[in-house]
Parts: structure tokens; C-alpha cells; sequence
């Protein structure tokens, strides 16, 4: 076990996140965790009552050490990552984005235990729940387990199994070797873990420990799918530069997959759209229409355009 005098920097990012931050709050004073907390406020110049909910509970607990970054000036997701890790002071690193919560009191200690233990790990993530806020619906990344594995960076660049920044605790003295062109960038956590990943692998503790929360505030959970499949293919060219093409294949067989995904999306797109002229007859032709026509008609369309067809047959039966 560590001991009690050691202490850790919890770095708290947040924008208007007002209707969400009390609860990551609640669960992070919750922590069972004896030594003290740096948290590093770093706010991105919040127009709502974000700021003044966090102020609440500066002296609630003395573990609690509050450090404020500059809040006069909006930088991006980004840049506020790149002054949050600068500001953090202890040799452990955890993350808390405004908008997600932990869900196991024991997080912060049983991170901060397993990179005592694993020195080969500069990251700890856990496994964690994706709470689809509109539907209700709650269900964990990868199947719930008490064990732990390691990730490597390929395995990262294949699937990002670690998710999200609120999973993850880091070695400050890893976060002080990124290089300075990942935050000229955009830069999340994917790119940054994989960056870390190329030296020491990702320790992953299967147990569920934090929330990520999709919403309809969240600018990612708002942006079309075939427009993140582009922004992720854009991006990678840069990705592999930053980490010395070393992973150069990975990212080229990743751009090949998000090539065939932007098509398959960006045609069942203009097949729903364009093609809505011509499926406003079908409904009366289908009626008409022998059942082996369309058979054949489903094995002969494309897979988008197929689907399409499916949904107009199925209205006009329903009529």
C-alpha cells in the first residue's frame, strides 16, 4: 500500500458544465483517499454558474488543496489541457472532465496503488460506463471484470478502450515529456495516450470506475457521425508525425477503415435524401409487386440504398 503522506494532483476541466459539475464533485470528494489533493480548477472561461458551484467546496474537506488557473480567457479544449497538466505539482495525475463522475469511491487510490506497483505503466485507466443521457441508458466500454491488462499503443490506435481523460491517472513526470506539437493541435485523450503508449503501456482495471456522459450540451455527442469519422481521418496525418511515423501502418490500415465508413455513411445519406422522390411511389407499386421481385431487389441493392428499401416496404405495409 502507498503511504498516507503521499499526495496527488486531480485536474478538474470544465466548461459550462453547470448542470453536471456538482455530481462529479460529489464523487470526488467521496474518494477514499488519505493523503492530500491538489485540485487544479481548470476552467474554460464558463459562461454559466459552473465557476460558482466549484467555489462552493473550497474548505469542505482540508485533503483539499484548491489551485485556480487563469478563467478571463477561453483557450480550447486543447490549450486548457495543455496549462492543466503544467499546473499539476504532485507525481500522480488524475483527470476529471465537469461533465463525467466517478462512480467507485476507491478510484484515486487504487490507480495511484497500481502505478506504484507497475513501473513498466506510466497511465492507469478503468474500465467505465457510457451514460447515454437522452435514452437513460447506462452500459460499461468493454465487459465488467475485478482484473487488469495493458494496452499497447497499437491496440490503442485499433480501439480506444481507454475512452475518455476521466479514466485516466498519469505519471507527471510522463506528462512533462509530451511533446510540445501535441498541443498545437487538436489533441484528446486518444492521442495523448497513444503518445504515452510508445514508451510504457496502459494499465487498464476492469472494474467499471467512472462515467462518461453523452448529452446534448456536449459539442462531440452534437457533431453528425459521417463529420467525426472526417475530423478523426483529418486528424491522423498529424498523429502519426507526432509519434515519428513509428506507427505509420496502424494509421494507414485506421485511414483505410475510416475512408469505407465515411462512403458507407455519406451514401446512405444521399440514398435516404434523393432517393426520397422515387420511394414516395413504391408503397402503391409494392403492393402489386410478386414477393420474388423483391427478393430479388434486396440481393441486388447496395447495403445503404437496401436499407432504404427495407424502411419503405415496411410503411407501406403498415398503411
Amino acid at each position: 500500500m502507498l503511504k498516507e503522506a503521499l499526495g496527488i494532483s486531480v485536474l478538474l476541466v470544465s466548461y459550462n458544465h453547470e448542470k453536471h459539475i456538482r455530481q462529479a464533485l460529489d464523487a470526488l470528494f467521496r474518494q477514499v483517499f488519505d493523503g492530500p489533493i491538489e485540485l487544479v480548477v481548470a476552467d474554460d472561461k464558463s459562461s454559466d454558474n459552473t465557476l460558482s458551484i466549484i467555489k462552493e467546496y473550497v474548505d469542505v474537506d482540508p485533503r483539499f488543496r484548491f489551485k485556480y488557473l487563469d478563467y478571463n480567457e477561453n483557450l480550447g479544449i486543447t490549450k486548457n489541457y495543455e496549462r492543466g497538466f503544467k499546473a499539476c505539482t504532485f507525481e500522480f495525475v488524475a483527470v476529471l472532465e465537469g461533465d463525467d463522475y466517478w462512480t467507485s469511491p476507491r478510484k484515486l487510490q487504487r490507480q495511484a496503488d497500481f502505478l506504484a506497483e507497475h513501473w513498466e505503466s506510466d497511465v492507469c485507466s478503468v474500465n467505465y460506463y457510457v451514460f447515454e443521457e437522452d435514452s437513460a441508458q447506462l452500459s460499461p466500454r468493454v465487459p465488467a471484470s475485478t482484473g487488469h491488462r495493458f494496452i499497447s499503443a497499437r491496440e490503442l490506435i485499433a480501439d480506444n478502450t481507454v475512452g475518455n481523460f476521466s479514466t485516466c491517472m498519469y505519471r507527471r513526470s510522463a506528462l512533462v515529456r509530451l511533446p510540445e506539437g501535441l498541443f498545437d493541435i487538436k489533441s484528446y485523450d486518444w492521442i495523448t495516450n497513444i503518445v504515452l503508449a510508445r514508451n510504457s503501456l496502459i494499465g487498464f482495471l476492469e472494474e467499471p470506475m467512472s462515467v462518461y456522459r453523452l448529452h446534448g450540451g456536449g459539442v462531440w455527442t452534437q457533431t453528425p457521425h459521417v463529420d467525426k469519422l472526417k475530423a478523426q481521418l483529418e486528424a491522423l496525418p498529424a498523429y502519426d508525425a507526432l509519434t515519428d511515423y513509428v506507427f505509420h501502418e496502424d494509421f494507414e490500415r485506421l485511414s483505410s477503415h475510416l475512408r469505407h465508413a465515411i462512403t458507407v455513411s455519406q451514401f446512405g445519406y444521399v440514398a435516404e435524401s434523393v432517393g426520397q422522390p422515387v420511394f414516395r411511389v413504391i408503397p402503391t407499386l409494392v403492393n402489386y409487386l410478386p414477393p420474388i421481385f423483391i427478393m430479388v431487389i434486396k440481393l441486388l441493392l447496395p447495403v445503404a440504398v437496401k436499407n432504404v428499401f427495407a424502411r419503405v416496404i415496411k410503411r407501406s405495409r403498415s398503411v
